[in-house]
C-alpha cells in the first residue's frame, strides 16, 4: 500500500536499511526468478477462482429463474420477526464489521467453524447447494438487523468478495445465520437449519439438471487447481524467505517496532 498524502496523513515505517543488500545482491538472479514465479502462480491461482466464480454465477441464475419467491419472501418475513430484535439505542448504533469466514487456501477451502460457537449460542444454518435462497435470505436479514441497529458481522464468499453474504453474526443477540454447501458445511446437533429445497420449483430445476451437474463438477476442479497452485506459491515464497531471513538486522527492525510505538502513543495523547 503506498500512502496518498506521505507525511501529512501517513508514516512511512523504512524497513529497506534494515537488511544486508550486499548478501542479497549474491543471489539476486535466483531472488528475481522466485519473484517473477511468485507474481505467476498467484495470477494464474486467481484465474481458476475467477473461473469457479463464474460458473457459480451460472447455477446461481439458474436457482433464481426455478425460485418461488412469494414462499421464499414469506419465510423471511416470520424469520425477521422471529429473530431479530430492535437493539438498545444507548448501547449499540447499526455499526457493520465485514470479515471472511472462509477462503480458498493450499489446504482447498477453509472455514473456521470455531468461530462460529464462540460467537453465537443460536445458529441456523442455510443448507443451498445453488445459492439463490440463501443469497436473498441473508440480505433480508442483514438490512432488518441494520435498520433495528443492531451491530452485525458480515461474512461474504471468498469467490464473491464484494457482492455475495455467506454468513451473518449478531454478537448482542449471540446470534448467527452461517450458509452450508458442499465446499463448507456445518454440521451440529445443536444447530436449527433451513432447507433451501423447499424454496425451488424442483420440476424446473430439473430441467436444468445436466448444466447444474457440469458446473459442479467444473468448479470442484476448478478450486482444486487454484489450491494446489496456492500451494506451490506458499512453498516458492517460503525459498524467497531462505534468502531474506539471514540477510535482515531483526535487533534494527526491533529499534523501529520501539520507535513507532513511541511515536503512536505521542500521537495518541493529543
Amino acid at each position: 500500500m503506498e500512502p496518498k498524502y506521505p507525511g501529512a496523513y501517513e508514516s512511512v515505517v523504512y524497513l529497506n536499511d534494515c537488511w544486508d543488500e550486499s548478501l542479497l545482491e549474491q543471489n539476486r538472479r535466483t531472488i528475481a526468478q522466485l519473484f517473477v514465479k511468485n507474481k505467476a502462480l498467484y495470477e494464474r491461482g486467481c484465474r481458476f477462482i475467477a473461473a469457479a466464480a463464474s460458473l457459480t454465477y451460472d447455477t446461481y441464475k439458474i436457482a433464481c429463474d426455478c425460485t418461488d419467491v412469494e414462499k421464499l419472501e414469506r419465510f423471511i418475513r416470520r424469520l425477521c420477526l422471529r429473530c431479530l430484535k430492535s437493539a438498545d439505542a444507548s448501547k449499540q448504533t447499526g455499526q457493520e464489521s465485514v470479515r471472511f469466514l472462509s477462503a480458498v487456501t493450499a489446504q482447498g477451502v477453509t472455514t473456521f467453524h470455531q468461530t462460529v460457537d464462540l460467537l453465537c449460542d443460536t445458529v441456523y444454518v442455510i443448507d443451498d447447494e445453488y445459492g439463490a435462497a440463501s443469497r436473498q435470505i441473508l440480505s433480508a436479514i442483514r438490512s432488518d438487523a441494520l435498520a433495528k441497529r443492531q451491530d452485525i458481522i458480515t461474512c461474504y464468499c471468498p469467490l464473491f468478495p464484494y457482492e455475495k453474504i455467506e454468513h451473518i453474526f449478531i454478537p448482542a443477540l449471540r446470534l448467527g445465520f452461517v450458509t452450508s454447501n458442499r465446499y463448507h458445511t456445518f454440521e451440529n446437533p445443536d444447530y436449527k437449519v433451513i432447507h433451501s429445497k423447499r424454496f425451488y420449483k424442483a420440476e424446473k430445476l430439473r430441467l436444468k439438471k445436466q448444466r447444474i451437474s457440469f458446473n459442479r463438477k467444473a468448479i470442484v476442479e476448478l478450486i482444486g487447481e487454484a489450491s494446489r497452485l496456492n500451494a506451490e506459491a506458499y512453498a516458492n515464497h517460503t525459498e524467497l524467505e531462505s534468502y531474506y531471513i539471514p540477510a535482515m538486522d531483526f535487533d534494527k527492525v526491533n529499534q523501529k517496532v520501539q520507535q513507532t510505538l513511541a511515536l503512536l502513543q505521542k500521537r495518541l495523547q493529543f
